[in-house]
């Protein structure tokens, strides 16, 4: 019986908890872009870049990969704010759960690689990892942010 009422209480807060974090979440840009920087952190010609890279990505395999950088998540830990994120904004096919974000947390200096369910086995947790440690956060402590990106990017793909 307890376990049964632990189970729910932690079903309730789970839910919660995840209301709270999509009314935090930014709204997703129209028309959509892969590249939404909303810290001005990348030149214009950088994000056209970047942008133009993913939407080829897309094209040729149906994988959508997105960049987003905000300022802060908040109270909120990056990973739950990023599958929020992705989950609100629709990143990848809905049918094939085949979409990856790559958060950006600037003022925290965080950031997360969240991977739908239908890329887990080519992009498993582990690797997303390394992805940052050795392409991503080198270029960041170099301030060479679209360094970081277009290589993570490439990482990705």
């Amino acid at each position: 019986m307890i376990k049964r009422l632990l189970l729910l209480i932690l079903i309730i807060a789970s839910v919660s908890a995840s209301a709270q974090i999509e009314k935090e979440l930014p709204v997703k840009p129209v028309p959509q872009k892969l590249v939404v920087d909303y810290t001005n952190t990348l030149a214009p010609d950088q994000k056209e870049a970047l942008e133009n890279k993913l939407v080829s990505f897309d094209d040729s395999t149906s994988n959508q990969i997105a960049v987003v950088i905000i300022e802060t998540t908040g109270d909120y830990d990056i990973s739950d704010y990023a599958v929020a994120l992705g989950r609100a904004w629709g990143i990848g096919n809905k049918e094939t759960n085949n979409g990856i974000l790559l958060l950006v947390a600037k003022n925290d200096r965080k950031m997360w690689i969240a991977t739908g369910y239908g890329l887990e086995g080519a992009l498993p947790d582990a690797t997303a990892k390394d992805i940052i440690e050795s392409e991503i956060k080198p270029n960041f402590k170099e301030n060479d942010f679209y360094r970081g990106l277009d290589q993570g990017t490439d990482a990705i793909i």
